[in-house]
C-alpha cells in the first residue's frame, strides 16, 4: 500500500523536485519617490524607480528663494519625456494677474535653440512671502579717546539704521512635454544657456540653465539615443 505524502514532504523526498523561488522587490511609494527626488544631486542624472532624472536651479544671489527650478524626467517604459518647471520670481504682476507659464525657450547668445511649448499641466501663479520685513537699528560710534561717553559727547552715527521691506514672490509651476523638441535638446551645445520663461499675460523672465545640466540631459535614455545616432 502506497502512502501519499504532502506536497512539501514529497519534494523533500524526491531529489529531482525543483522548488521555484522568486524575490519580489517592493516598489517605492509616492512619498519615498518624492524624498529621493528632492535629495537627488543637481546637474547629474540619477534614477528613482523607473525614472531617469536631471535637476537644475538658478537663483538670485541676494535672495536665494527667488529662483527658477527645473526637473527633467525620462521614463522610457511609460513613454514619458518631460520637464517640470517651478518658479518664484519677484515680478508681482505675474501673481496679481494669476498668470500661467506657457512657454520656455533655451537660447545661446540670444539665439533660440529649443522652444518648449507643449503644456501638460500648469498651476496659476500666486503670491507668497519669502522674507519678512526687518529693521536694523542705528549704530552710534564715539571718536577715539572719548571712552564710554563718546556716543553722547560728540559721537557720530556710523549707520542710521536700515529697513528691509518684506520680499514676496510670484510662484507657480508648469509641466511641458519634451517629445516634440527632443532632437533639438539632444543637439544643445555643452555650455550654460539662457532661459526665457514666457507667461500668458506677456511677462518674460530670464534665467540660466547650467552647462553641467545640459550635458547631463544628453544622458537621459531617450536623448542619449539621438546623441549617439548623430555621432555627438
Amino acid at each position: 500500500m502506497f502512502k501519499i505524502l504532502p506536497p512539501a514532504l514529497a519534494c523533500a523526498a524526491i531529489l529531482s523536485c525543483a522548488i521555484e523561488t522568486r524575490t519580489v522587490l517592493a516598489q517605492p511609494t509616492a512619498t519615498e519617490e518624492a524624498v529621493a527626488t528632492r535629495n537627488g544631486p543637481f546637474s547629474q542624472m540619477f534614477t528613482v524607480g523607473p525614472a531617469y532624472l536631471v535637476k537644475d536651479k538658478d537663483f538670485n544671489p541676494s535672495q536665494p528663494k527667488l529662483r527658477f527650478s527645473s526637473l527633467w524626467v525620462d521614463i522610457p517604459t511609460q513613454n514619458v519625456l518631460e520637464v517640470a518647471v517651478r518658479y518664484c520670481v519677484e515680478e508681482r504682476d505675474i501673481a496679481n494677474e494669476q498668470a500661467t507659464l506657457t512657454e520656455m525657450i533655451l537660447l545661446d547668445n540670444n539665439q533660440p535653440l529649443a522652444r518648449i511649448t507643449q503644456v501638460l499641466a500648469a498651476k496659476r501663479a500666486r503670491q507668497v512671502e519669502v522674507s519678512p520685513p526687518r529693521y536694523i537699528p542705528p549704530a552710534v560710534v564715539g571718536p577715539v579717546g572719548f571712552g564710554p561717553y563718546g556716543g553722547f559727547w560728540g559721537g557720530y552715527i556710523a549707520d542710521p539704521g536700515t529697513y528691509f521691506p518684506e520680499v514676496d514672490c510670484s510662484t507657480g509651476s508648469t509641466r511641458f512635454d519634451l517629445t516634440p523638441v527632443k532632437t533639438a535638446i539632444a543637439q544643445l551645445p555643452n555650455r550654460t544657456l539662457q532661459v526665457q520663461l514666457l507667461y500668458n499675460t506677456g511677462s518674460v523672465q530670464n534665467w540660466q540653465l547650467g552647462g553641467s545640466t545640459v550635458q547631463a540631459l544628453k544622458q537621459l535614455p531617450d536623448l542619449a539615443k539621438l546623441v549617439s545616432g548623430s555621432g555627438g
